[in-house]
């Protein structure tokens, strides 16, 4: 079981907003606030937003969920509230900076819209790209010109999808649901959920600007790839 994060070569070029060798997050000791540690996630939650969601919602993409647990019967005409992606891309006039969802192997993203429980987010959760310029392929599913940093095996570390023990969709009122926690938080330009998932789950994040490292049991790393294992 593992979580692997990678660098793009690009992630050191942007030390005028987060430094490379601060990684996900690092904390900084004289400062409070999530928004205001140092790393590239701090970086989001003070950089990424969205003036009004009804006018960006963001975007599924990706064969839709055939068997969702919520059934949006007349809601569903309204749009597409499923699929293997979800994408949003901000409006900070500084840097387009996006963010790219992806549904575990055999998994979908799916959104409730009006449905009971409403305007809820559920779905096991596999990976997570942050980058800037997003664009859609032939097929429209999404991707960025520039990656900066991708975190996979969200799946590993517990996370419970936004169902309960009986399969049920857990509404987001609760504040139990991992998916929607994660993902709204997002899209309102808060990260810190996503830190915390992976906090909870003992994980901790070195990154090397050096060439080669050992690094929590995995042979060799480079400045662009670290593993996080448990």
């Amino acid at each position: 079981m593992s979580v692997t994060v990678t660098y793009s070569a690009t992630f050191g070029d942007y030390n005028d907003n987060w430094h490379r060798d601060d990684g996900l997050y690092t904390d900084n000791e004289g400062t409070t606030g999530f928004e205001n540690e140092d790393g590239f996630l701090p970086f989001y939650n003070q950089h990424f937003d969205v003036a009004d969601h009804s006018e960006n919602p963001g975007e599924f993409a990706g064969p839709e969920d055939p068997n969702p647990e919520v059934d949006l019967g007349f809601w569903g005409s309204f749009g597409t509230f499923s699929g293997t992606q979800y994408a949003l891309e901000g409006e900070d006039s500084s840097m387009d900076l996006g963010f790219i969802v992806e549904a575990a192997d055999g998994s979908y993203l799916n959104y409730t819209f009006f449905a009971s429980p409403s305007h809820t987010l559920y779905g096991e959760l596999g990976s997570i790209t942050f980058g800037s310029g997003l664009t859609q392929d032939a097929n429209g599913e999404y991707s960025f010109t520039e990656d900066l940093v991708t975190i996979d095996g969200l799946d590993s570390i517990g996370l419970n999808g936004g169902l309960d023990a009986n399969g049920d969709v857990i509404d987001r009122t609760t504040g139990n649901n991992d998916t929607h926690n994660i993902v709204n938080g997002l899209m309102n330009g808060d990260a810190s959920e996503l830190w915390a998932a992976l906090d909870a789950a003992g994980y901790s994040e070195v990154y090397e600007s050096s060439a080669m490292a050992e690094v929590l049991g995995v042979a060799e790393t480079t400045d662009t790839e670290l593993e996080l294992a448990a």
